[in-house]
């Protein structure tokens, strides 16, 4: 009977352990396949951070704002009762349109004085030169003569007072003469518009009793704007306005359709910082396509501040674990070192670094995730 040769007893025991061991699932080997060191044969690409010119910015938001240039306030020109209104809110009116007419005493008296201006103008002129011939035949003295030439320029002057207050009430000096001759003694004032534009506020109806020169702030019985043009006034933190240059790019996308872009240049940059909100007014004019800005509206706002030059290293070349931002920086052959960066702003394929490197070192860029785990 042939006898089989006894292994050693470690070797027995070692069989016994690798029989009742279980067969590993493949997600196990799949895990410890990706924890393995990466294959000598991978060559990663090694880049060197390059500057590149970037534009600066300054992100905000802002409210849209009716044009004050191109914005007629219409207020009450004399005191009195509104008869007739002819323009309602949205109508889009021409320069010169009626907006309302008012029945007001002031324009009965403004009228009154203007033709007693003209006969008293009439009557001084008269006696100056009635004194004039008396002084040359030396009928009169020449201190008479002074007197009655100077009530004839005062005469003037108020003539003149009182045309321009008549004009100031609406009244065109091609009815100058009818009033002088009292043969147009009518109290109605038709306001119209000064410049074309759409009525966007109005404070008057008919029956209204409207007050002129009672405050130093009178109530605006109709707005006219010009809507073609939108004023967008962004608030800038105080650390950024030293940044701020007049005639830069000044974008405004509205919350609602961030596609849509509203481009326009800083044309004003206030003096005055807000004691509330700690901010600076920034102000552009920018073009209403299709009216869809609208008076008080919020958007968010884009500064360009000039340009400036940024280091930069391929968005591939950074690797993120918790809190900690990191590149793999090549030190010599096979050797890999892991340094800490700060990283900037996103320039789109690229990333800018504030700290960590320089111009001289060389990153791992595409390819440098499959050789982290050497660098742990």
């Amino acid at each position: 009977m042939t006898r089989m040769p006894r292994l050693p007893v470690v070797v027995l025991m070692l069989l016994a352990g690798a029989a009742c061991e279980s067969p590993a699932p493949p997600e196990a080997r799949v895990q410890r396949g990706a924890e393995s060191p990466a294959p000598s044969n991978v060559t990663p690409t090694v880049v060197s951070p390059e500057y590149r010119t970037r534009q600066r910015t300054i992100e905000t938001t802002g409210k849209v704002q009716f044009n004050e240039e191109s914005l007629a306030r219409v207020h009450a020109p004399a005191t009195g009762r509104v008869l007739e209104v002819f323009a309602r809110p949205g109508d889009v009116v021409e320069p010169g349109a009626r907006l309302f007419v008012i029945d007001s005493a002031d324009l009965g008296a403004a009228k009154a004085d203007y033709a007693k201006a003209v006969a008293d103008v009439e009557r001084s002129a008269a006696a100056a030169r009635l004194s004039r011939e008396l002084f040359d035949v030396q009928a009169v003295a020449q201190k008479e003569l002074r007197e009655t030439e100077n009530d004839a320029r005062k005469a003037v002057a108020e003539r003149e007072r009182a045309a321009s207050r008549l004009r100031t009430l609406g009244v065109s000096p091609e009815q100058f003469a009818d009033i002088a001759a009292r043969a147009d003694a009518a109290t109605t004032i038709v306001v119209k518009a000064s410049r074309g534009g759409v009525v966007v506020e109005r404070n008057v109806a008919p029956g209204q009793v409207v007050a002129y020169g009672q405050s130093d702030t009178p109530v605006n019985l109709f707005v006219v704007a010009d809507l073609g043009t939108m004023w967008v006034v962004a608030d800038v933190y105080e650390p950024d306005v030293p940044r701020l240059r007049r005639d830069e790019p000044m974008v405004a996308t509205l919350r609602c359709c961030p596609g849509e872009r509203y481009e326009g240049r800083v044309s004003y940059i206030s003096d005055t910082v807000d004691k509330e909100t700690r901010t600076v007014k920034v102000r552009s004019t920018v073009v209403n396509r299709g009216r869809a800005l609208k008076a008080e509206m919020f958007v968010n706002v884009v500064i360009a501040t000039g340009t400036t030059r940024a280091l930069t290293i391929p968005q591939s070349a950074v690797h993120r674990e918790g809190s900690e931002t990191y590149v793999l920086v090549a030190k010599g052959k096979d050797q890999l070192e892991r340094r800490r960066v700060v990283l900037g702003d996103d320039l789109g394929d690229a990333v800018e670094v504030t700290a960590g490197l320089g111009v001289d070192d060389r990153v791992v860029g595409t390819g440098s995730i499959l050789l982290k785990a050497t660098t742990r």
